[in-house]
């Protein structure tokens, strides 16, 4: 990590001052959450950095069983995810993210409680429940232009896609979470991952390429998203996501608890995990509940079995929509013509990977050759820092990369005129573009 001009970054951090004008919007939708237990409560833990992870959410978990279903290490942090199982055969979820120095941020979702878990690394340990009823009135903005982008195939990505992600939190926001806004992200992000893998979408993943804080906190308003990435334009330009999340911790100008784009890649929201698998289901392509007119597709609907329900449409427990999973009552979570969120995520994948995308290289060519060596050659890509080389294997259908060169030609050592080359743009953070058109000896 290291600090420039008053701005400091890491791999996955970014701070920076931004202003933005404000004011309108339109939409529809409301959501409750479980009953506040009490409001925050705190507690100490001794030699936190000694205790497992495990020991140190017992306690708010109880009387519940954690149901591991992912674990991975991102930039020195652990994230966790899965399921909580109760006595009484409902389901919850937990997302725990450790860092290194013993620090524990955890979302914890069950029947008659949701909320923030924050164990700080002196050992101060922290439950804030979510809020107790929440407003997503109008927290739709339909944008008719993406929706025009939609897939008209309906096809559904068989590959797998990652999405990247930037999340922007306001000053005010990033203490309302306990003061470390990379761990919350992860969280989020968890989250949502796991409401997608549960509910079998196996092909499509969030990656949290970047974390901007500014010291404004904003109203929730359309002018603001319109606006959102003036308000966090730094970390757009240093990471390029493909999504924009903003994380504010409530203003007397707010409109909603939520917003977002629908379809689109821009939405914020309170702090709420609940709210972030919800807004983020907007920019995919949902609306709310069956009954609610004006969804990009039929089946763009969270759903209600009346007895468990999903994103979009009640917001208990970690799922989108699906008719291919069946709860805990034998009923399934979803409807095959009025709410399948999971079709919606497999068949956007595409379009929500590709909002920050590098240009290709074009007019890739031989340009010489001798007995032993080609020499090739191809036009810039105006965001590349580099290009890198491609062959094509034995089998002709894999390629492989060869070599890296900030030049706008490259030569190999070829004899046989059977391989295809071919060369990709790859920008100042690291994102390539799509394979150039190939060319041979």
């Amino acid at each position: 990590m290291f600090e420039i001009a008053g701005m400091r970054f890491s791999q996955r951090v970014f701070l920076a001052l931004s202003i933005v004008s404000l004011a309108a919007l339109l939409g529809a939708c409301v959501h409750s959450s479980p009953p506040d237990p009490g409001g925050s409560k705190s507690w100490v833990v001794e030699n936190v950095a000694s205790k497992s992870t495990a020991e140190l959410y017992a306690d708010v978990i109880k009387p519940g069983v954690f149901e591991r279903s992912s674990s991975k290490v991102i930039d020195g942090y652990t994230v966790e995810s899965g399921n909580l199982r109760m006595p009484d055969k409902s389901l919850g979820s937990l997302v725990t993210v450790r860092s290194a120095d013993g620090r524990l941020t955890a979302l914890v979702e069950r029947t008659g409680l949701r909320g923030l878990l924050v164990i700080n690394k002196q050992g101060e340990k922290t439950f804030t429940p979510d809020r107790a009823s929440v407003n997503l009135r109008n927290d739709v903005e339909v944008n008719a232009a993406e929706e025009r982008k939609l897939p008209n195939s309906r096809s559904q990505t068989k590959d797998s896609v990652i999405v990247d992600m930037l999340i922007g939190y306001s000053r005010s926001a990033v203490t309302s979470v306990g003061g470390d806004a990379t761990s919350h992200a992860l969280a989020l992000v968890e989250s949502a991952n796991l409401a997608l893998r549960q509910s079998l979408v196996t092909s499509v993943s969030l990656k949290l390429v970047g974390v901007q804080i500014v010291e404004q906190n904003y109203p929730i308003t359309g002018d603001v998203l319109d606006n959102l990435q003036n308000v966090f334009s730094e970390g757009v330009r240093a990471f390029g996501p493909d999504m924009l999340y903003a994380v504010f911790s409530g203003h007397p100008d707010d409109v909603s608890a939520g917003l977002a784009y629908m379809p689109g890649r821009l939405a914020m929201s309170l702090p709420e995990a609940w709210m972030f698998r919800h807004e983020i289901g907007h920019n995919a392509g949902g609306l709310h509940c069956p009954s609610e007119p004006g969804a990009p597709v039929p089946y763009g609907h969270g759903y209600n079995n009346g007895k468990s329900n999903t994103a979009q449409c009640g917001e208990e427990g970690v799922y989108y929509s699906t008719p291919a999973v069946i709860d805990q009552f034998g009923l399934p979570k979803g409807d095959a013509a009025t709410a399948d969120m999971a079709r919606v995520w497999r068949e956007n994948a595409e379009r929500l990977s590709s909002y920050y995308s590098v240009a290709a290289p074009t007019n890739f060519k031989k340009t010489g050759s001798t007995l032993t060596k080609v020499t090739f050659g191809w036009s810039p890509s105006s965001e590349a820092v580099r290009y890198d080389m491609y062959r094509t294997v034995l089998s002709g259908t894999e390629v492989v990369k060869i070599a890296e060169t900030t030049n706008l030609t490259h030569t190999v050592s070829d004899t046989s005129g059977k391989t295809i080359y071919y060369v990709k743009a790859v920008n100042a953070i690291g994102k390539e573009s799509n394979l150039s058109n190939g060319a041979s000896r």
